[in-house]
């Protein structure tokens, strides 16, 4: 059996076979118009999100960065924070050491002062003493001697009384 090309042409189902073409034409155009704009869109679409997420990411390497540099200030500052404070103690040590030492020689100077000043008022009584004891003794010899002694006579024998009374007598 031999076909024919007429015969082939006559049972063909046309029908069906520009439903092929109309469907082969259909997917080209859907292809063409909306399949490559549908791939373009959801490429930008990828690489947008491709580039939010590196954003992400470098936005949260910062964030960590920052939060290491935050935490490595807070550290120094606690650091500063604690020589500062070794310091004050330090200073406010030798500030009271320092007070000590000024107390104690003020403490000091005044108890040379008074010592100085008990040594001058013993002196000065110990002289007033010798005065007194001298000014008796011509009082004793004038009664003795039965007459007045003038302030001529008085003072030469203060004198000799004095050369002659061992410092001993009259420390």
């Amino acid at each position: 059996m031999q076909l024919e090309w007429g015969t082939v042409v006559e049972n063909i189902n046309w029908t069906w076979v520009l439903n092929l073409v109309n469907f082969g034409l259909l997917l080209w155009l859907l292809k063409r118009l909306l399949f490559r704009p549908a791939s373009e869109w959801l490429q930008a679409r990828r690489e947008a999100e491709q580039q939010r997420l590196e954003r992400a990411q470098q936005a949260e390497a910062q964030g960590e960065a920052l939060l290491r540099q935050r935490e490595e200030t807070l550290a120094e500052a606690n650091r500063r924070a604690r020589e500062i404070m070794s310091q004050a103690e330090s200073e406010a040590q030798r500030l009271l050491r320092q007070a000590r030492d000024d107390a104690r020689r003020q403490a000091q100077q005044i108890v040379e002062d008074g010592q100085d000043q008990a040594r001058r008022v013993e002196e000065e009584a110990l002289v007033e003493l010798r005065r007194s004891y001298a000014e008796l003794v011509v009082q004793g010899a004038g009664r003795v001697l039965r007459r007045e002694v003038r302030p001529e006579d008085h003072h030469s024998l203060l004198e000799e009384l004095g050369r002659q009374l061992p410092e001993r007598l009259l420390s």
